[in-house]
């Protein structure tokens, strides 16, 4: 009995500490209230001691609530069972100060009001009825309740009561809502943040998956959480689990029957949470073969599809309440956004293995095939050289012709590799400018001849009217073995080709590479490292949503373009490219539902995306620096001040937001939404120019005014080059 009344009258430490504190001072004012009756003209000589010990009793009881009792950590009967009992006092007193006649009767609104706010529905709902009844009580002793309109007067104070109650929890409840809502999206958040860092870390599948059943554990606080992915319709697998007791874990992988009427295969079939307190531990469950007695599962849906659950278990048979449900509801949510995420990625590097632009082998596809060839140079006792090759000046090359120059020169300079190579070699681009050349049998001097045919081939091609020259690093195995270390040896000697002059080839020398200094080519490593991160994560946001699809990286190229148009040197403008790369990452945290939405979107929904900012903020906090933060942090400002989330005036808008911002808003245009039709270049040109000092910046809308004078706006889709317009169009801060 009193495990169920602990269930069902259960109290935050907030509430409890909060009514027992306003329970305490209704005592007093009541006591006191009491004492003064017999001064009162008019109250009968014969009840003043029964009075007054009623006060005393009062003022007694009331003093040791308030500075007695610590409410916060006090068994939570003694608040609900001091106000049942304060009806029986308001009763007995009524009974001998007049009973109909008396207006003691008044405090029962009180007891309605502190019982409806601060006590779980069920009980403020019992003490509405007992104050009704508290309040008829006379027509049963008061032979005068029924002459002097007594009845009149209980039936309008009944309907007081009722709706001053109804009123009451109805608001509670919505304040509830609100708190939970606000606990929930902190511990999502916060839960969010270190799932994404987890996958833009490159983490493996099973890691992010068993750091999303820890922050579901700690965020329920269950004694078993687990992730389990459906193979068919008869069975689940386990892909994590987190336990308090390690032996209670199921080995990952293993295959776990899906039992019809039990948890899981309810959650299937309505595709929504199942509870279940007090589990019947039948034979073959999941619950009977972990030791659970109260679970929760709730589906990950994707699409429309079931793709698997997520299981709390207790071995309290009051393990969960309803609120439980809500959060696990919530979580499924952020878990399906992770899985596709995890799936895009999976798809991005089963496919991405080719450099669109040179059609050669990229930046992945590269260092797999050399892990593999070293394998296999080392089994057969072969050498292997590689050769790091990039286009001299390839900078005055874009500057003078625009991308489509450079563009050009690239697919010449992969047409001489391909053309040049030996049989059974490997050519393919790392990134930017730079080549790489994997050489299997063959040692530095052998690599050196064949890259000096095909630098001579590519000194001897064209390229928009220009002739460009190659240098080249070469390193072989009686160097090193190491893959890592071998690539960083031949990407020394191509920088001391660079520092020598360039258009040469130069072999890795030790005494040389300790002459050099090789910081320079280590942070260009570890920056695109991290820039092939940063797409990965954006291209997963951008797939959430068809009418999105690559929208972080249109949003990257043309933010790259009025920024080079606007003056701003080429390492600032890449800080730009990538930092909008990742400006809307913050979006997973965002439902599907939301996301999609295809109407307007409520107060409540669009402050739920708004807030997608600080999040974005707080995932790439650790990658991009502070200045890239703050581009993204305001790119949703405007300069009349209604933007978000800090409501900044035009003089506290930095540059780079400014033009993230006009590039943002212009892929929406131009590219349309589910909420807006598509505009054609010149349409939304005139809408950028009308919105110019309210939501566009001068220096934004004086760099894309450069582009549409150049004729770039006048083509559906812009060329790679802007060229000959790399003007400055406005002052940078």
């Amino acid at each position: 009995m009193l495990g169920w009344l602990d269930h069902n009258m259960a109290m935050s430490p907030e509430d409890r500490a909060l009514g027992g504190r306003a329970g305490s001072l209704l005592w007093l004012v009541a006591g006191a209230a009491f004492a003064l009756f017999p001064v009162i003209p008019g109250y009968p000589d014969q009840n003043v001691l029964l009075t007054e010990l009623f006060a005393g009793s009062a003022l007694v009881w009331g003093l040791v609530g308030a500075f007695m009792i610590p409410w916060r950590t006090a068994n939570g009967l003694i608040s609900p069972v001091s106000a049942v009992c304060a009806f029986f006092v308001i009763g007995y007193a009524v009974s001998f100060t007049g009973g109909s006649r008396s207006s003691i009767w008044i405090s029962l609104y009180w007891l309605v009001l502190i019982g409806c706010y601060f006590y779980p529905r069920r009980l403020g709902i019992t003490m509405v009825v007992m104050a009704i009844v508290t309040q008829a009580l006379p027509l049963v002793y008061d032979k005068h309740a029924h002459d002097n309109g007594y009845l009149a007067l209980l039936l309008m104070a009944s309907a007081g009561y009722v709706v001053t109650g109804w009123c009451v929890l109805v608001g509670r409840e919505y304040k509830e809502r609100l708190r939970l809502r606000s606990d929930m999206l902190l511990a999502e958040q916060e839960a969010l943040r270190r799932a994404a860092s987890a996958v833009m870390a490159g983490e493996a599948p099973d890691d992010v998956f068993a750091l999303v059943a820890a922050e579901l554990a700690k965020l329920v606080d269950c004694d078993m959480a687990g992730i389990f992915e459906c193979v068919d319709s008869e069975r689940v697998k386990v892909l994590a689990a987190w336990a308090q007791r390690d032996e209670k874990m199921p080995p990952l992988g293993t295959l776990m029957p899906i039992v019809p009427g039990a948890p899981f295969a309810v959650a299937i079939e309505r595709q929504a949470p199942a509870r279940v307190t007090g589990l019947d531990q039948r034979p073959g469950t999941i619950g009977y073969m972990l030791g659970v007695v109260s679970s929760i599962a709730a589906p990950v849906v994707i699409g429309d599809e079931v793709w698997g659950l997520i299981g709390l278990g207790s071995y309290d048979d009051t393990g969960f309440d309803r609120h439980d449900e809500q959060r696990v509801r919530a979580f499924t949510e952020l878990l399906g956004s992770i899985v596709k995420s995890l799936q895009e990625r999976a798809r991005l590097e089963s496919q991405a293995l080719t450099d669109q632009l040179t059609g050669l082998p990229n930046h992945r596809a590269l260092h797999q095939r050399l892990a593999a060839e070293l394998a296999s140079s080392r089994r057969h006792g072969r050498q292997l050289a590689v050769v790091m090759l990039d286009v001299d000046n390839f900078k005055e090359i874009n500057d003078a012709g625009g991308h489509a120059s450079g563009d050009e020169a690239l697919r010449l300079v992969a047409k001489c590799l391909l053309e040049g190579r030996r049989s059974g070699d490997i050519v393919g681009r790392l990134g930017g400018d730079e080549f790489m050349w994997i050489m299997p049998g063959a040692n530095s001097h052998q690599a050196l001849n064949a890259v000096e045919r095909v630098r001579e081939q590519i000194g001897h091609v064209e390229a928009d009217g220009r002739q460009p020259t190659s240098s080249a690093g070469i390193c072989d195995t009686s160097s090193t073995s190491d893959p890592a270390e071998l690539v960083r040896r031949a990407d020394i000697a191509l920088y001391a080709s660079k520092a020598s002059g360039r258009d040469q080839a130069t072999l890795y020398d030790a005494q040389v590479a300790a002459a050099l200094e090789p910081q320079a080519r280590e942070a260009w490593v570890e920056r695109a490292q991290s820039l092939a991160g940063l797409r990965a994560l954006a291209r997963a946001v951008d797939a959430r949503d068809p009418a999105t699809s690559e929208h972080s990286e249109r949003v990257a190229t043309f933010a790259g373009r009025l920024a080079q148009v606007a003056g701003w040197p080429d390492d600032r403008v890449a800080r730009l490219r990538e930092a909008a790369l990742v400006h809307d990452v913050g979006k997973l945290g965002v439902p599907d539902a939301i996301l999609t939405k295809p109407g307007r979107l409520t107060d409540s929904e669009r402050l739920l995306i708004n807030e997608h900012v600080d999040l974005s903020v707080r995932i790439v906090g650790n990658i991009l620096n502070d200045e890239q933060v703050r581009w993204i942090r305001g790119h949703h400002e405007r300069p009349d001040g209604g933007g978000y989330p800090q409501g900044l005036a035009a003089d506290k808008i930095c540059d780079g937001a400014a033009l993230m911002a006009l590039a943002d808003a212009w892929d929406v245009m131009v590219v349309g939404r589910s909420y807006n039709r598509r505009k054609s270049p010149e349409e939304a040109f005139g809408e950028c120019m009308a919105l110019q000092d309210k939501q566009f910046m001068p220096l934004a809308v004086d760099a894309l005014r450069a582009l549409r004078e150049a004729g770039w706006l006048e083509l559906e889709t812009g060329p790679d080059s802007i060229g000959e317009v790399k003007v400055a169009v406005g002052a940078t801060e």
